[in-house]
Formats: structure tokens, C-alpha cells, sequence
């Protein structure tokens, strides 16, 4: 019996084709890409799901929670494995959101393209044959979510995108690549991952808004200021270095912090925010101390996503700290 694997189409730039108006927008529906790249395996039995069709800076925390309810769905009817084909500026939310929330011993692959697929030295017809060949190993279900591109595999929860334009866009630190896909198979080099992901409900009330704040040299949060009066449950804010603000904003921000759950994340991707090395007003200590939380090596965007649903499912404090435990927070 040959292996069922779906392909949930996004969007993005995989399906992307000239507009008249100038710039290329996504066009191509799932069964049109199966087509246009001309996948087939005889061992494969592949079913196209045109799920979305958006640019994924378009897409919403909203969108990746349906698409988690889709993938139980697939799961419950005999699906071997999942490929999620979508835009690249978001792929590495959309991989942590499936890791995070999507159903367990499944075999769920990310991938899409850097150039559309009428460009000079199209990447997208790769990045499909290698993601469903990724999805059809059952070695893969152990691992998580992962993306695949340019022949390479990474972690939902370590990948970070490192380019606006080159094929080779994706990095994942600090364990780098889980493999690769080459020659018509996949060699796993990682087989498991550690901690393990904090277990979180599918989100079924409707999403608090979060708020992203980006603090820069002298900024004083009277951005942050407003965030209560705009209706914000939870807010992240991006720090400098080891998640550094200015002491102004970090006066801000501890009022803030006393009504609704803050993190502050990092701008240095791939690295994370300290816990116990900087006393001075606005370091980590400091921040600490006023009641923010430190939110680890996750990204800002993952930070985002997690702390949306962790409020949607009704966290409190305690259950926001613990979930932050699992990637270096507190």
C-alpha cells in the first residue's frame, strides 16, 4: 500500500506568477504546483489541499491554528505525513506554530522557495520533491516539525531565516542542521530533541492581540505606554544584547508588566537573552526584578506566537513562566 501524503498550500512565493500590475502575487493552487513541478511517485499517493493563498507576511496567527485543526483532521483520516508549502518571511512562525501545536508522531515538513518559480534558477521544484520525500520517512515523526529547503533540514523551533534573496537562506543555531536531502534520500543526523516542547491546548476562544515592541538606542517606551489603552493582553518586547532597554522604557514597561504579561526577547538572532549577569537599571536583572519575563532563545516571532496562545487558553503567570522554561526563559 503506498503512503498517503498531503500537501497544504499557503501560498507564497513557491506560488507565485506575474501580475499584470506589476510583481508577482501567489496564484497557484496546490494541485498546481503538483503539476507545474511535475511530482510523482509511484510509492507516494500525494493529495493537494489549497488551504490558503496569501503572501505569508499576510498570513495570521489565526491561519496557523486553522491550519493545526487541518492537520488533526488528515492525521484522524490516514495521512502518512503533511508538507506545508508557504511564503518564506514567515516560515519559521508557521513551522514553530505546527511544532507547537500540531499533532504529535506525524511528520509535518515546511518548505517553499526563494524564487518564484518563473525566475532564473527557480528553487521550488526542489524544495516540494525533497519536503514530501522528508514527510513519506516515518524516522522524521520523532523530531517535530521541520523546513526543508536548499537540500537541508531544520528544527521548527531553531530555524531562523538569514537572507532576503539567496536560495541558501536558512539557518538554525546553535545545533545547526538536523541533515540532509541528497541523492535521492534523507540522511537525519539529529534523531531527537531536548527539552520537549511545553504542552499546549489548540487555542479555541478567539486571540488576545500581542503587541511587538522594538527597543532601540535612547528609546523611551512611550509606545509602550499606550499599550493597555489599545486593548493589548501581552506584549514582546525585543531588546538589545542580552535583552537590554533603555532605563526610561524599562520604568515604562514595569507598569506595564504589573497588569499584563511582557517578555522580552532578543534582536541578536540565534542567540538569547541573559538571566543573571547585568545589573544595571534596563538589564536583564533589572527587568526581571520589575516583573517582565525573559523569554530564552525563541525568536520574537515565536515568542509572539507562543504567548498568543498560552493568554487564548486562559494562562496565568505561573503557567506563562513554565512554558518559557522549555526554551531557556523563566
Amino acid at each position: 500500500m503506498s503512503k498517503k501524503i498531503a500537501l497544504l498550500s499557503l501560498g507564497g512565493t513557491i506560488s507565485m506568477t506575474e501580475a499584470s500590475t506589476g510583481g508577482v502575487v501567489p496564484t497557484l493552487s496546490g494541485e498546481a504546483l503538483l503539476k507545474r513541478f511535475a511530482i510523482q511517485d509511484s510509492s507516494l499517493e500525494i493529495v493537494a489541499i489549497s488551504f490558503r493563498q496569501l503572501a505569508s507576511a499576510q498570513l495570521s496567527p489565526s491561519d496557523l491554528i486553522d491550519a493545526a485543526v487541518k492537520l488533526y483532521e488528515l492525521a484522524a483520516a490516514g495521512i502518512s505525513g503533511v508538507v506545508i508549502s508557504q511564503g518564506t518571511d514567515t516560515i519559521e512562525e508557521t513551522a514553530f506554530a505546527l511544532d507547537l501545536l500540531g499533532p504529535k508522531g506525524l511528520p509535518i515538513v515546511v518548505t517553499g522557495a526563494m524564487r518564484h518559480p518563473d525566475a532564473p534558477g527557480a528553487d521550488g521544484a526542489a524544495n516540494l520533491r525533497d519536503a514530501i520525500m522528508m514527510a513519506a520517512q516515518q524516522s522524521a515523526a520523532g523530531i517535530g516539525a521541520t523546513v526543508v529547503m536548499d537540500g537541508e533540514i531544520h528544527a521548527a523551533r531553531f530555524v531562523t531565516k538569514g537572507n532576503t534573496a539567496t536560495v541558501r537562506a536558512f539557518h538554525s543555531t546553535p545545533i545547526g542542521q538536523l541533515g540532509w536531502i541528497k541523492e535521492g534520500s534523507v540522511d537525519l543526523i539529529v534523531t531527537g530533541l531536548t527539552p520537549p516542547l511545553p504542552d499546549i491546548p489548540l487555542p479555541e476562544k478567539a486571540l488576545p492581540p500581542v503587541a511587538i515592541l522594538k527597543a532601540a538606542l535612547g528609546d523611551d517606551g512611550r509606545l509602550a505606554a499606550k499599550l493597555i489603552d489599545l486593548g493589548y493582553a501581552g506584549a514582546i518586547v525585543e531588546g538589545m544584547g542580552g535583552g537590554h532597554i533603555h532605563p526610561v522604557m524599562a520604568e515604562r514597561l514595569a507598569e506595564i508588566a504589573s497588569r499584563i504579561p511582557v517578555i522580552v526577547s532578543t534582536r541578536v538572532v540565534g542567540s538569547h537573552v541573559l538571566r543573571k549577569t547585568y545589573g544595571f537599571v534596563g538589564s536583564e536583572i533589572d527587568l526581571s526584578r520589575r516583573g517582565l519575563l525573559l523569554g530564552g532563545w525563541l525568536t520574537t516571532g515565536k515568542l509572539h506566537f507562543l504567548l498568543t496562545c498560552l493568554l487564548a487558553n486562559g494562562s496565568d503567570q505561573t503557567g506563562i513562566r513554565g512554558a518559557l522554561a522549555a526554551f531557556g526563559g523563566c
